[in-house]
């Protein structure tokens, strides 16, 4: 069977382990003062591409035709993807709720409602990341 066309191709990169978390969830760590977004652990190339396939694009000016960052709910915490090649392919992580753009939440925030998670988003926007700035 042939493989399924994407509007958007995720790419794990070979070189990108700082995403890979240990935990069961989602969360966002400090590795040597940097805020670093984790996936959970076996988080599956799969549902990463899922995710790409429900993304809320978030366009800028400079370049109209194709989306600067895609944005998605899952499974309580946010994630913003981000293309290294002119968007052919894009790679995501968790983020932190300081990092998401207003017109981008309520947008979100529907998400979590059609997935009943309403409360575990509000759950994630309201965490605070503990991060030791160098």
């Amino acid at each position: 069977m042939a493989e399924p066309q994407h509007k958007y191709k995720y790419d794990k990169g070979e070189n990108r382990p700082k995403h890979l978390g240990t935990g069961r969830e989602a969360r966002i760590v400090d590795k040597y003062g940097e805020e670093v977004g984790e996936c959970p652990k076996g988080f599956s190339l799969k549902a990463a591409q899922e995710l790409l396939e429900d993304a809320i694009e978030e366009y800028r000016s400079r370049q109209p035709d194709t989306p600067f960052r895609l944005w998605s709910y899952h499974d309580g915490a946010v994630y913003q993807a981000r293309t290294s090649d002119g968007g052919t392919t894009w790679h995501g992580w968790p983020v932190a709720a300081r990092h998401i753009p207003d017109d981008i939440l309520p947008r979100l925030e529907a998400q979590a409602v059609a997935e009943d998670e309403s409360d575990r988003l509000k759950k994630w926007l309201k965490q605070k990341w503990v991060i030791k700035r160098s």
